[in-house]
């Protein structure tokens, strides 16, 4: 290496030295099992110390996270860790017992579950006492402080050592100093407020837990519960306040019109509260809330809920009168059936002629009680055949009427034409003998309809054309096959190139059984005659043994490691395949990888490349690794921090891969793991980071400049 370009190394590396604290910028956490995360500032203390980290590295905290040992607070007030410099012996910097200047504590979130979330101010409390009158007597400085009861506290526990009424105001009776209280919706549109009740000069305790017990084990009680002087009828009992029972727009203000999704009904509560009273249906008709219980129309024709007064004597009837309560036209109802498609029924059709109660309830029932039926139980007057029974309208057995039939597609683009066949046959006259509709339908091969199965019934020959030798008639298009082979690439065998010289019965199924029956040739069979190798002899066609890449797309291959790229064009544009395949390189899976030590020795790309026949494998790296190589990761522990190796960055300061491979290092995955006392020695990176050429491995400063990571060599979490 000449002495200009070893002079620029060093100014570079000087130039760049000002990057040696740039990890030290932002606050180092220093992550704790109990009082969370303790900020440490390397900058600040670098400042106070000239920027001399040998003050502390290594004779207070050691580098090495692993060899820095737990130590608690009463520790550090005797001289440990922190406690070497920040104690009474230098008063100038902040005492341990000033716990804030390192706890960065403040507002301390509470979740009570069913009572929200409660917020403690240390700062609010450090204007009164010190940590050590809580800490750790009352409240362990850590998350687990056992959850305490408002009656623990009223005994004296947590909170209630000084709000007992005499340090503080009490835990007893005001309760809304800590829980902010807050208006509670509940069902049916009403709401309880908290305020409007404290305004009236009630206190927590007349409620909480006399007549409502909160959090977990609160529980909802139904109207007819608060009737019999439960939950908000022990007050509102007509007596105390108004009463639950009659004054019920007083809490449910909002009371809104109830939509049932099923076909758009709706009850409107305005309409019904202009003729009668809230108790005249709640609740002995209708259950509100959660035990609300839905009924079916046919439920409803025999009284229940709407049907206790529509019963066309007090009101309209349920029965006859839809549109009533369903105002819109019901939509059409879309049965999707496997196999067969989908089954449209329209109601605006059929209520052009029916009313709705000629078929509601009685030949089809609305609702949960709907069901479906089977075509055979159609055909025995059965739902829609009650009236389609080929008298009143057309028969059910007429299919295409409600099953829109469809040219069905399968593999390999071959076509069925419903409408084609049915201009000759009827539905039955296929299924379901010959098909069968629905799950039960089965897939036949080829051969199987060559026998006289499925299509081959009909098309043998005789009926009508062949199965056998008319495939373009049923397959309207020929699709190219692709062959996914590893290694080689894709293969690609195109029907219509060989469409245009041959007919498809030349081929299948002699030689090529098509569908499931299909089984794959090796280039072993092939030669023998099997497969392509039937017409691809070097007779008729060009041969599968020595015209590769005729069939074959073969490509760049990409080798991970050391980002190595071999290309089979350079290489077919001086050699044929079998130069290469399969003596030095088995194609497929029996291949194996070569290491750079062992093609330096003949093996593999080294049976050429040997400086004689071909270049060098061993000093011409950037001819078959053409980028950047990546970096180098060595994985170390996480004491001391893993290590990547930039090659851009050597490169970048004028170095060549031979500097380094085969000088200082072998090429190639290497088993050899170097220590730091091998590198102080001059070994592997040691033998130019050790002398003027670039910063010295030896120099414990300069250990993050590859140890870089802040997380990989923090100091051991405290205890």
């Amino acid at each position: 290496m000449n002495l200009f370009r070893i002079f620029l190394l060093i100014v570079g590396m000087v130039a760049s030295s000002g990057s040696v604290f740039a990890d030290f910028k932002q606050p180092l956490l220093i992550k704790t099992l109990k009082v969370g995360n303790i900020p440490f500032s390397h900058e600040t203390h670098l400042k106070n110390l000239n920027n001399n980290c040998s003050a502390c590295h290594n004779s207070i905290f050691h580098i090495i996270r692993k060899n820095n040992q737990s130590v608690t607070m009463s520790e550090m007030e005797k001289g440990k860790s922190c406690g070497a410099c920040h104690n009474k012996d230098n008063p100038k910097t902040p005492q341990l017992n000033n716990c804030s200047t390192c706890h960065m504590v403040d507002v301390v979130l509470i979740t009570i579950p069913d009572f929200g979330t409660l917020a403690f101010k240390h700062s609010k409390h450090l204007g009164m006492f010190t940590c050590t009158d809580c800490h750790d007597a009352i409240f362990k400085a850590e998350k687990s402080n056992p959850p305490v009861s408002m009656s623990q506290m009223q005994q004296g526990s947590s909170c209630g050592s000084c709000h007992d009424g005499s340090g503080a105001f009490s835990v007893k009776g005001d309760c809304v100093k800590c829980h902010q209280v807050g208006d509670i919706p509940l069902a049916g549109g009403s709401v309880f407020s908290h305020s409007a009740h404290l305004e009236m000069s009630y206190a927590c305790s007349e409620c909480h837990n006399k007549i409502f017990v909160p959090g977990p084990n609160r529980i909802s009680y139904t109207m007819l519960d608060m009737e019999s002087g439960k939950s908000c009828g022990a007050c509102h009992n007509g007596k105390t306040a108004f009463s639950s029972k009659r004054d019920c727009q007083k809490c449910h203000k909002n009371v809104t019109d109830v939509r049932f999704k099923a076909f758009d009904a709706r009850f409107s509560h305005n309409d019904h509260l202009k003729m009668f009273k809230c108790d005249e249906c709640h609740s002995a008709i209708f259950v509100g809330g959660a035990r609300s219980i839905r009924y079916t129309m046919s439920q409803m024709e025999q009284a229940k809920s709407c049907g206790a007064c529509h019963d066309d004597k007090t009101a309209f009837g349920v029965t006859g009168n839809c549109e009533k309560c369903h105002p819109t036209a019901p939509p059409d109802r879309i049965f999707i059936i496997k196999d067969i498609g989908v089954v449209t029924f329209s109601h605006a059709k059929h209520r052009s002629n029916f009313s709705c109660a000629q078929c509601h309830n009685d030949i089809v029932a609305a609702g949960v009680a709907s069901r479906r039926f089977t075509m055979g139980e159609m055909e025995k007057g059965a739902s829609c055949g009650a009236c389609h029974d080929g008298k009143m309208a057309f028969s059910v057995t007429t299919c295409n009427k409600c099953h829109p039939v469809k040219e069905v597609l399968f593999s390999d683009d071959a076509r069925f034409n419903h409408d084609k066949h049915l201009a000759m046959y009827s539905c039955t006259d296929c299924h379901n003998k010959l098909y069968s509709a629905g799950p039960g339908n089965k897939r036949f091969s080829m051969a199987q309809m060559e026998k006289g199965a499925s299509c081959g019934s009909c098309h043998d020959g005789s009926t009508v054309f062949s199965v056998k030798g008319n495939c373009e008639t049923c397959h309207k298009s020929t699709v190219n096959v692709v062959f996914k082979v590893k290694e080689t690439g894709s293969t690609t065998f195109s029907h219509l190139v060989h469409k245009n010289m041959f007919k498809c019965s030349e081929c299948h199924n002699d030689i090529f059984k098509a569908g499931k029956e299909s089984i794959r040739a090796s280039m072993a069979d092939m030669e023998k005659g099997k497969s392509c190798g039937a017409c691809h002899d070097n007779k008729s066609a060009f041969g599968v043994k020595s015209d590769c890449q005729k069939c074959h797309t073969v490509k760049q291959i990409h080798y991970r490691p050391g980002s190595a790229v071999f290309s089979h064009s350079v290489h077919i544009a001086a050699y044929s395949c079998k130069d290469c395949h399969p003596e030095l390189f088995i194609p497929g899976a029996g291949n194996k990888r070569f290491t750079m030590s062992q093609m330096e020795q003949g093996k593999s790309c080294g049976s050429c490349h040997d400086d004689k026949t071909a270049f060098s494998v061993k000093s011409n790296c950037g001819k078959c690794h053409p980028g950047t190589p990546r970096s180098v990761r060595y994985e170390l522990s996480p004491s001391t921090g893993n290590v990547e190796f930039g090659h851009k960055l050597h490169i970048d300061k004028g170095y060549v891969c031979s500097n380094c491979h085969y000088a200082v290092i072998p090429s190639g995955a290497s088993d050899k793991r170097w220590v730091m006392k091998e590198m102080d020695q001059g070994g592997f990176c040691g033998s130019c980071h050790g002398f003027s050429m670039a910063f010295s491995v030896k120099d414990p400063t300069n250990c993050e400049r590859c140890h870089q990571k802040e997380s990989d060599w923090r100091p051991q979490l405290l205890q």
